[in-house]
This record gives structure tokens, sequence and C-alpha cells, in this order.
């Protein structure tokens, strides 16, 4: 078959980017399946993950304002769904990019695939009657146009109530860290693998560092991800004054080796559709600790078995949660263990034959 995916972008170092070539690679490889991506703004250059050969690449170049953006969407979308003539399109876009190729293609078969909470909030709010008045329009705005999607796609149950779709589909993330090594949990070594971002709450977990660090002062948290100009972390944590215990990288290609030098992995986003970051510790057998944000972190982790679910925002009860781990190895051991054998369920094999199932059959729409 045919299939053409809609996404952003396919050359950042995030999650969402490695997944998708993932999952492309499997389709082309395993079902023989022909595969094109189509991105925008040169999203297909310079490749961190790797894309086998095989799929075909587009990419459209929306400049301009945003009226000029939608008429260019709309007309290099329809010219490369010509092009290519797929038999399904599988949009991992927002909803209003997929509103817009549903309007605009018409015969095809479209999945929409949601990456993305529906309290999903870009940049910190600033204090004024626009910027409090708009996550109220796009929630309203993602429930309205989600409704009007042919096929629904989510990551887990918590996400399908979240979205509240009818006859929508849960297909999760596949993992595509495949390891039988393990961390000997006797670093003593925090992980995150996070970008620099408002949504990420990077920021949520420096507050709590500030108060756990000054009792474990041999302790030091290790952080992974692209950072950012507009969100200076480094100045955070200056001002905090707990610099000589945090460490900045860039995004590694080996971040399994990051997973199995550490001890333990910690979450602090704002929102997580399906946060791939928590499997990926998990394979490599690391007790986590997440706040409970919508909805991601819930879907993953069993509070007291797994790992630490953390009421959002509860900053008190995320010390104390991180304070355990730190001061008990075998509790670390324990969960450690457990979380090894649940990152087994997300076997790339098993959700694969899902997605091709779905791709598969035919809709009753």
């Amino acid at each position: 078959m045919k299939i053409l995916y809609l996404v952003p972008k396919i050359n950042a170092e995030g999650g969402l980017e490695r997944v998708l070539c993932l999952k492309a690679n499997y389709l082309v490889e395993q079902f023989k399946h022909d595969v094109s991506i189509l991105t925008q703004n040169n999203g297909n250059t310079s490749l961190f993950y790797p894309l086998n050969s095989k799929i075909n690449l587009f990419d459209i170049d929306l400049s301009g304002n945003r009226i000029e953006f939608v008429t260019k969407y709309i007309k290099e979308v329809s010219r490369v769904v010509k092009l290519v003539n797929p038999d399904v399109l599988i949009v991992a876009d927002s909803i209003p990019k997929a509103l817009l190729i549903s309007l605009s293609v018409k015969n095809k078969r479209i999945i929409y695939e949601c990456h993305n909470s529906i309290f999903v909030e870009l940049s910190q709010k600033n204090r004024n009657f626009v910027s409090n008045w708009m996550p109220k329009f796009n929630y309203w705005f993602n429930r309205f146009g989600a409704k009007r999607m042919q096929e629904f796609v989510t990551l887990s149950k918590e996400s399908l109530l979240e979205w509240n779709i009818p006859n929508a589909k849960i297909i999760p993330n596949p993992i595509w860290l495949q390891t039988e090594r393990v961390s000997d949990l006797s670093s003593k070594k925090i992980l995150i693998v996070s970008r620099h971002s408002y949504e990420k709450g990077l920021d949520r977990f420096f507050a709590i560092w500030k108060v756990v660090s000054p009792n474990f002062p041999d302790w030091k948290v290790e952080i992974y991800g692209k950072s950012s100009d507009q969100y200076n972390c480094k100045e955070v944590v200056n001002q905090l004054g707990i610099s000589n215990s945090v460490a900045f990288f860039e995004p590694v290609k080996d971040i399994e080796q990051k997973y199995l030098e550490v001890s333990i992995y910690v979450m602090t986003s704002r929102h997580e559709a399906f946060p791939m970051v928590l499997l990926e510790a998990m394979a490599c057998g690391l007790p986590t600790i997440a706040y409970d944000c919508p909805c991601g972190p819930r879907a993953i982790i069993t509070d007291n078995e797994n790992g630490f679910l953390i009421q959002d925002g509860d900053q008190s009860a995320f010390v104390i949660a991180l304070q355990k781990l730190i001061e008990s190895k075998e509790l670390r051991e324990k969960m450690g263990a457990t979380a090894k054998k649940y990152s087994k369920k997300y076997d790339i094999d098993l959700i694969m034959n899902q997605w091709n199932s779905l791709i598969t059959s035919k809709t009753t729409n």
C-alpha cells in the first residue's frame, strides 16, 4: 500500500521524530509498504535518526504571513497528494492543519495520529486578557476539530478519555530501545532527557532540586536536550544556586548509554501525550518519578510500583519521593526491575502489527 505521512518535521532530536522514523522504517522493511513523508520548511534535512533510503521525502515551504501559510499549505499538500496518490494519509500534526487537510483532500482515507494533550500550552502565559483567553479557545477548537477527523488514533487509554472521541483507536508508540542491559543503580546521578521549553517544565524540577540537593551534596543531575535562547535554563540554575550539581548537554545519539549510567529518571512536564523517555528509562531498569500532568505519565507509571506518580504541581510530595529513591538503593532496584518488565509491553513487533492491521483494514467511514 501507499502511505503518506504528513508531519511538521522529522529532523529534530525529539521522541516524536524518533518514533516516526522508527515506524516508517518498519512499514517499509517488514511490511513492504510504499512510504512517503511530507514535511515543512526544510524539515527533512540533516536527519538525526536513520531513515530507510526507500522512503520518499517531500518538503514544502510555508514562509509568509498566516494567510499565505494557509493558502500555500492547502495548495502544496494537494499537489503532493496528487503526485504520490496514497491509499492512506497519516497526519501527525496539529488539529488546525489536520482540518485543512480533511477539507482540501477529497476521496482519500485520512488517519489522524494524536501526539499531544488537548491541554497543550506551547509557551509561558503572560498575565493579560488575550493570553488567559487563548488556552480556552485552543481547548474548544481542539475538541471541535478532533471530532471531525475521519479516524482518530490516540496513544493511551488516558489520552482517549481526555479527547473523548467516539470510536477512536488506541495504538501506543513502540519502544525503540531493545536491550537486556540495565543500570546497576549505584551511581549518584539523576537524568532528564528533554528540550528546554516551557511545556517540559524544567523550571519545576529546578525548584525541587533546590530543596533536595543540600541534603545530598554528592548527587548530580544530568540534562540532555536541545537548549534554547528563549528559555534559558542555565540562568535559572545559576539564580537558584544549584549550578554546581546540574550539568547540561546537547542531544546525543547514544542516549541509551546515558540511561545506563544513572540511577533515577525524573520528569516535571506541564503536559505530555505519551512520553517515550519514561519507557526508555524503564527499559534500562530505572525507577522514574513524574508529575501527573495531562496526560501521558499516568499512562506509563503505576504509582509505587514502577515509579512514583506525583499529583501535578505538588512539589513537597515530589521532594519526598525523590529523597526516598536517593536514600534507598533497595527501593531503586525493586522499582527498576518492575519498570524493566513493564517496558516489554511496548515491543515494536506487537505495536507495528496493530498499525499494519489498521492501515490495511477497510474503513467504515
